[in-house]
């Protein structure tokens, strides 16, 4: 009896809280200059090796052992001495989406280079591909340090304003850019994530950044109230939650201005925030777990797509206007 009282205590008792996030300070020569406007690059003046040119190129970047798949995308005129430092843009999948599949399906790629910005979509770790987050299931792999590594290679080959370093992602991918602002302050400008932030562990300690959340308010699979599955920690994670501390980080006004944008669309916006840094939560009500603009997913299954705006545009816009 004593056994099966404590073993029902265990089931009800709330989910441990993880830990929060560690920050990794970048590389030596491909961190922020706050206030200092364009920083080029190594890649500027000094490159490695060869620059990647303009078009679209799949590299095999060579991590822990293996290597991933990354499609690099680099805007017409390419990303050189010639072309001036670019914004580079790291593009995240979500949950067993390929990177090329993610790409059809968001258009980032290509609506990120044809703005000027280097876009890089890389490959997740396994099972799924998937993204190891902080407060995520404990797979001994390093997804931060990949993208680190990433971006110090693309820094130093190409001609990069490292004033201007973001990532974007949906589902599991939004939950690695909110990751990233947590762990990588240090080079982030800003991050955006659609249907995900809450699916990986606060950090309310952490430096901020520039930060957009977008979440379909009947959203199954990640709900605005927390995840419910327990292979999807953490759980119980408001969305609301989510923003509130990356408004806290950046220095924001804890009470947002929030308007009506369309018939499906609230956007709450965050007042005098440190650094010119922007914190913004749109809100898609009646949407579900898609990227919104996109062609419709299974509708029965993941909920409807918002066909309002683009996430692709709002996100490349919200970027475009990001201090430092």
């Amino acid at each position: 009896m004593l056994l099966a009282a404590t073993a029902l205590l265990a089931a009800c008792a709330p989910p441990p809280t993880p830990p929060p996030p560690t920050t990794v300070a970048p590389t030596v020569g491909t961190g922020k200059v706050p206030g200092a406007g364009v920083v080029a690059s190594a890649g500027c003046t000094a490159p490695t090796t060869t620059p990647y040119p303009a078009g679209r190129t799949l590299v095999q970047f060579p991590w822990e052992g293996g290597h991933r798949l990354v499609i690099v995308d680099v805007p017409t005129g390419g990303a050189d001495a010639s072309s001036g430092p670019r914004p580079v843009l790291v593009s995240l999948h979500p949950f067993t989406l390929e990177p090329g599949v993610w790409d059809q399906y968001s258009g980032l790629g290509a609506a990120g280079s044809s703005r000027g910005y280097v876009v890089l979509t890389p490959l997740g770790s396994q099972p799924g591909p998937r993204w190891a987050v902080p407060g995520g299931l404990e797979t001994g792999v390093d997804d931060v340090g990949l993208v680190a590594a990433l971006l110090d290679s693309v820094l130093g080959r190409n001609c990069i304003d490292r004033n201007r370093q973001f990532a974007a992602g949906f589902s599991a991918g939004a939950a690695m850019a909110q990751a990233l602002s947590c762990t990588l302050p240090g080079r982030m400008a800003a991050v955006a994530g659609s249907g995900g932030t809450n699916l990986t562990s606060l950090c309310p300690d952490s430096p901020g950044t520039g930060v957009m959340v977008l979440h379909g308010s009947a959203d199954p699979i990640a709900p605005v109230t927390g995840s419910t599955v327990v292979f999807a920690p953490p759980l119980g994670l408001p969305v609301a939650d989510v923003v509130a501390t990356d408004a806290a980080r950046a220095g924001c006004s804890p009470t947002p201005v929030s308007t009506q944008e369309a018939p499906t669309l609230q956007v709450d916006r965050y007042q005098g925030c440190a650094d010119g840094r922007k914190v913004e939560y749109w809100r898609m009500l009646g949407s579900g777990h898609t990227w919104a603009g996109s062609a419709p997913l299974i509708d029965f299954i993941v909920g409807a797509t918002n066909t309002d705006f683009s996430a692709s545009t709002a996100v490349l816009d919200f970027f475009d206007t990001q201090a430092a």
